[in-house]
């Protein structure tokens, strides 16, 4: 489980604006580690706004500390910020991708 632990440029938990970040999430919220991740989603999901249109190519604007820099961003940075704060608590993270047709739209056929 290491390599889903550690630090990488994208999972980069270890920069000074994420480490504050998880510090300022996690203050007063004990030690248990679903109750901090709980945590950390909820400010995931409610304090970086989601907005599809700010796709960029350039491989920095995939790195959690860039999500967290901009306060808005689109799934993958969001999904790796969260990634990110999860190895830094000690919980074993990686992205999961999948094919979206709609990016707008939640609804499914069928």
């Amino acid at each position: 489980m290491d390599p889903f632990l550690a630090p990488t440029p994208f999972f980069d938990y270890d920069h000074p604006h994420v480490e504050a970040w998880i510090r300022r999430q996690l203050d007063g919220v004990g030690d248990d580690p679903v109750t901090q991740i709980q945590h950390l989603y909820l400010a995931v999901r409610d304090g970086i706004r989601y907005n599809p249109y700010v796709f960029q190519t350039n491989a920095s604007s995939f790195r959690a500390s860039d999500a967290l820099k901009r306060g808005e961003s689109y799934c993958i940075p969001k999904a790796v910020l969260l990634g990110s704060a999860a190895r830094a608590i000690g919980i074993p993270s990686r992205l999961g991708l999948a094919d979206v047709r709609n990016h707008l739209s939640s609804v499914s056929s069928g």
